[in-house]
C-alpha cells in the first residue's frame, strides 16, 4: 500500500466509512512502518478535533420549513404518484423563482464580498442538512448556472488564476461543464485550461489539455500539451458535476460536516459549512477532467456558502490547513508554506438562469450508446437482464449494452429521478478475481435479504457500490442513493448471492 492510498483510506475511516478487515490491516501495517502517514494520520486527528464544533442544542430543522413554504405550490400531472411525489412537484415549482431570488442575491453580496446581515443568526444541525440536501435531489430536473473560479499558488510565474466555469443540468442524468480559462500567462508557452466535458448517461465526452501526473509539482509539469479529445458510450468512472448543483455527494452523510452557522443573505438564508477538502471533493469535479491545477492537500479546510431553500452551493473556498502533515506535504510538492487565512482555491455562482438548457447542449459527438428497451436488450445479448423490483422514486431510463471490453458489463440499466440514479451492471458467467464492476477487492462482505454482497463507499468520483455474485452471473450497483436504499434495492435484486469466487 501506498502513501497516497493510505492517506485516502485513513480520511475515510476518520469520516466514519468502515474498511474491511483486510484493508483495516494494510493501513494500520503501513502507518507503523510509515512516518509520512503517522504525521498525516496525527494531523488530520487534530485538525478534526480542532475544527468540530459541539453538537447543537435543539434546534429548528430548515427542512420542514422549506417543505412548508411550498405548501400552496401549483401541482402538476407526472408519470405515476411515487415515493416524495408530493415534495418533488413542488420543489420543481419552486425553483425557478428561487433561482431567481438566489442570483440577486448572489450577485449583489457573495461575488462582491459585500456585508451578510444577522450572521450566525440560528444554530442548524449538520444532519437538518443533510436531510435538505437529500430531499432536494430528486425533485431537480434542470439547472443553467455560471461560476467563477479563482486559483492561488499554481507557481511563482503564475501565482493567480481566473477560470470561467458553466454548468447544464437536464433530467435524466445529462450534464455539460464548460471551463473556459481567462489568465493572462506569461507567453504562449503556457497551456490554458479550457475544458469542455458532456454526459449523456452514460456515454461521455471530454476535450481539454492532458492534466500534469498528480505526482509532480506545478513547475515540473510539462507547459505545453495538445488538447485532446475523447468520446466513450460508457464511463462509470465519469465526474458527475451533480455537486455544483445539489450537492448530494458530498452530504452523503452527515459526518465529517460541520455547520458553521446561518446568514442572511439579502432575504435568502445561508447555511455556512465546513469540512476537509477530500470529503469535498465530489464539488471540484473539473480538477479530475485534465488540464493544469495546483494540488491540494486532503485535510486542507472547505468552506461552504448554501442557499437553505435550493441547497444551490453559492461559494466554496478551499484554504490551507495548519498542521505537521501539511507541512511535510509541501516539502514534498516543493511547495512554500501557504498561511491559513488566505484561500487558494474559491468557486463562486455568479448567475443561475431559469428554464431548462436546449437539449443540444448534451449531444455527443460521433457516440453510439447501443440503448434499447429491454424486450430488444435481451433479444441481443441473449439473457435478460436482472432487474430490482424495488427501486423508490427511480425509473428506468436506460438499457444498453455496453462495448465489449475487459471487465465491463454486457448489460447496464440507467435509473434515475432528477440528480438522484443507480446504475445497474451484469455479466452473466463472470469468472473474474475479486468482485465484480468498480468494486475493490477490499470491499466489505455484507448481508442482504437475498444472500450476500460486497460493499464499497463512495470515493474516487464514484457512488456507493455493491457486488454480488450469482449461481451463474455477476451484478454491480453503483447509486448516490444513501446505504439504507441501496442496500434495499439490492435485497430485491431476483439473484441469489452466494459469496465470493474463488
Amino acid at each position: 500500500m501506498n502513501c497516497d492510498r493510505a492517506q485516502l483510506s485513513l480520511s475515510a475511516r476518520m469520516d466514519g466509512e468502515h474498511l474491511g478487515a483486510r484493508r483495516e490491516a494494510e493501513v494500520d501495517a503501513h502507518i507503523e512502518a510509515c512516518s509520512a502517514c503517522r504525521a498525516f494520520a496525527q494531523g488530520s486527528l487534530r485538525v478534526r478535533t480542532a475544527v468540530r464544533i459541539r453538537p447543537a442544542d435543539p434546534v429548528p430543522d430548515l427542512v420542514e420549513r422549506i417543505v412548508g413554504s411550498l405548501e400552496h405550490a401549483p401541482q402538476r400531472e407526472r408519470r405515476a404518484p411515487r415515493l416524495r411525489e408530493v415534495y418533488r412537484t413542488r420543489w420543481r415549482r419552486a425553483m425557478p423563482a428561487a433561482a431567481a431570488l438566489v442570483v440577486g442575491a448572489v450577485v449583489g453580496s457573495v461575488i462582491v464580498g459585500g456585508p451578510f446581515r444577522g450572521a450566525d443568526r440560528e444554530a442548524i444541525s449538520a444532519q437538518a442538512v443533510v436531510r435538505g440536501v437529500r430531499a432536494a435531489a430528486p425533485g431537480l430536473e434542470s439547472f443553467r448556472g455560471s461560476f467563477e473560479i479563482v486559483e492561488r499558488g499554481l507557481s511563482p510565474e503564475v501565482p493567480e488564476r481566473r477560470l470561467d466555469m458553466h454548468v447544464a443540468f437536464l433530467a435524466p442524468q445529462r450534464f455539460r461543464l464548460e471551463v473556459d480559462d481567462r489568465t493572462e500567462y506569461p507567453s504562449p508557452a503556457w497551456t490554458p485550461t479550457d475544458i469542455t466535458y458532456v454526459e449523456d448517461m452514460p456515454a461521455t465526452f471530454l476535450s481539454g489539455p492532458t492534466g500534469c501526473p498528480s505526482g509532480l509539482s506545478p513547475d515540473a509539469c510539462p507547459q505545453t500539451r495538445v488538447t485532446a479529445s475523447t468520446t466513450s458510450p460508457y464511463s462509470l468512472a465519469a465526474p458527475l458535476p451533480a455537486d455544483l448543483v445539489v450537492p448530494v455527494g458530498t452530504f452523503r452523510s452527515a459526518r465529517g460536516i460541520h455547520v458553521l452557522g446561518t446568514q442572511q443573505l439579502g432575504d435568502r438564508e445561508v447555511v455556512r459549512v465546513g469540512s476537509s477538502f477530500d470529503r469535498a471533493a465530489p464539488m471540484f469535479p473539473f480538477l479530475r477532467l485534465g488540464g493544469t491545477w495546483r494540488p491540494f492537500f486532503g485535510g486542507d479546510r472547505v468552506e461552504m456558502l448554501l442557499d437553505a431553500s435550493s441547497w444551490l452551493p453559492l461559494r466554496i473556498t478551499v484554504f490551507p490547513v495548519s498542521s505537521e502533515a501539511r507541512r511535510d506535504w509541501e516539502l514534498r510538492f516543493g511547495m512554500p508554506v501557504e498561511p491559513p487565512t488566505a484561500p487558494i482555491l474559491d468557486v463562486r455562482a455568479t448567475s443561475i438562469r431559469p428554464g431548462e438548457p436546449d437539449p443540444s447542449l448534451f449531444e455527443i459527438p460521433d457516440a453510439s450508446t447501443h440503448a434499447f428497451d429491454l424486450p430488444s436488450l435481451a433479444d441481443r445479448i441473449g439473457y435478460r437482464p436482472a432487474t430490482p423490483t424495488f427501486t423508490g422514486s427511480l425509473e428506468l431510463e436506460t438499457a444498453m449494452a455496453p462495448p465489449e471490453t475487459a471487465g465491463a458489463p454486457s448489460s447496464l440499466l440507467v435509473y434515475a429521478d432528477g440528480l438522484d440514479y443507480l446504475r445497474v451492471g451484469e455479466r452473466p458467467g463472470w469468472s473474474g478475481a475479486g468482485p465484480f464492476g468498480p468494486v475493490g477487492a477490499d470491499a466489505v462482505r455484507v448481508t442482504l435479504d437475498s444472500g450476500v454482497a460486497y460493499f464499497e463507499p463512495p470515493g474516487g468520483g464514484l457512488g456507493r457500490r455493491l457486488a454480488i455474485f450469482g449461481e451463474d452471473t455477476a451484478l454491480f450497483l453503483e447509486t448516490n442513493l444513501p446505504r439504507n436504499e441501496l442496500m434495499a434495492i439490492a435485497s430485491s435484486m431476483p439473484v441469489r448471492g452466494i459469496g465470493a469466487r474463488p
